[in-house]
């Protein structure tokens, strides 16, 4: 099954915010402060494995960053516990960083960690309805990050860039073992703008019922993993061969979590010989009767959780248009056009400006957290006098021409659109 979110004119409310507008959509994301080229880390492996018995989740431990000085590899969480009988792995994209606050940095275990909070404030039993959840919740984070992207970099990010894959394992709302995967792939679309804008394609990959027999589910990078489960022959290690002769025996159903866990963990080392974003220590969920009995991983801080937002892409906003969020959450704009905001008028601070103009209007700056660079256009505007007065005010008064007095734009009614 495969559905499509589309970047333009769609509303979604992950964070159940009020919005009083037509053509958004909302989401939680990290605050980009910085106009930088990002660094971009992926690459790991996802092992699960499971019989009548329980299920075993394992995952390396390396996070591979590439910068201007080539790749780095990094220990990072990949393996993340959503509740007290469910797990999930990531692999693919995992962080945007750059910024100039390294705290704003989108990064998915913070939205993994902020996606489990609210697990916990509003359980879930269904696992699919978990799944589905955190795809949705990281594929819109993923649209916000290669939409600004594409305004600050250009055309040209590898589609590959942002791929996501999440396996998640558990027990379902009728006590059932269950594995599934999902994989979120961007996908750039045209617009009669001439400008490219980034979705996503969400698409439901494996659905697995854990019976008697051993099943797998893998992410990630395969091949090796593959291997061993098909061919065992071509491996030379105790652990294959009690596989290999348990499947052939009773198609693995006489496999004990240990050797399930041993058989995943012999799997990683291989995959890590030949596969430099691929080692370090292993992280493992072990989940039996219904709960998890295990789980292992190196000590992480806690990462920090995510700002949370309202993406405005590709829309037209004329004269004084009223917007309620939340308190904790902030507007970011990209390519949107603002057209005699007079009263009053458009203000910068708390919100996020990517690619955008601002015509006839006039414009304030209260000293919060924004990002309005260079990338935007100001025409026929004002800056509020005292909007000045920070350093980033300064940076905003200096980058573009503001006339000394308020315009005077033709009347217009109170509108909000697609461009």
């Amino acid at each position: 099954m495969r559905v499509k979110h589309r970047v333009i004119c769609r509303t979604i409310l992950p964070r159940l915010a009020t919005i009083t507008a037509s053509f958004l959509w909302t989401l939680g994301a990290s605050a980009v402060c910085a106009q930088a080229v990002p660094n971009i880390s992926q690459g790991t492996v996802n092992i699960a494995l499971a019989n009548a018995k329980g299920i075993v989740l394992l995952t390396d431990s390396v996070q591979t960053s590439r910068g201007p000085n080539g790749n780095q590899y990094l220990s990072a969480p990949k393996l993340f516990q959503l509740d007290d009988k469910t797990v999930c792995s990531i692999a693919g994209f995992a962080s945007e960083t750059g910024w100039v606050q390294r705290s704003l940095n989108t990064d998915i275990a913070g939205i993994v960690a902020d996606f489990k909070d609210q697990l916990s404030r509003k359980p879930v039993p269904e696992l699919r309805v978990k799944l589905q959840g955190l795809a949705h919740l990281v594929g819109l984070y993923i649209s916000l990050v290669a939409n600004r992207r594409e305004v600050l970099v250009g055309p040209g990010v590898p589609s590959d860039t942002y791929i996501f894959e999440v396996i998640v394992a558990g027990y379902d709302a009728d006590g059932k073992p269950k594995l599934e995967k999902i994989v979120i792939t961007p996908v750039v679309l045209s617009a009669a703008d001439g400008h490219n804008y980034w979705s996503i394609t969400v698409s439901s990959e494996e659905v697995m019922e854990v019976g008697q027999k051993l099943v797998p589910l893998l992410g990630g990078i395969k091949d090796i993993s593959n291997a061993v489960l098909n061919s065992p022959q071509q491996f030379d290690a105790a652990i294959v061969r009690k596989y290999a002769a348990a499947r052939a025996r009773n198609g693995g159903e006489s496999l004990t979590l240990d050797e399930m866990a041993e058989l995943a963990s012999y799997m990683a080392a291989q995959t890590s010989k030949t596969t430099p974003s691929v080692g370090g220590p292993d992280q493992i969920a072990i989940l039996t009767k219904g709960r998890i009995s295990k789980f292992e991983q190196p000590s992480f801080p806690d990462p920090p959780r995510p700002l949370h937002f309202a993406v405005m892409v590709g829309l037209k906003v004329t004269t004084d248009v009223r917007l309620l969020l939340p308190a904790d959450t902030h507007f970011v704009w990209i390519r949107s056009q603002f057209i005699g905001m007079q009263f009053p008028g458009l203000e910068l601070g708390g919100n996020f400006f990517y690619g955008c103009e601002v015509r006839d209007s006039i414009v304030s700056y209260n000293g919060r957290l924004t990002d309005f660079g260079t990338t935007n256009t100001v025409v026929n505007s004002m800056l509020f006098p005292g909007s000045s007065f920070s350093p980033q005010g300064q940076n905003i008064y200096q980058n573009f021409k503001w006339r000394p007095d308020p315009p005077n734009p033709p009347q217009r009614p109170a509108t909000i659109g697609p461009i």
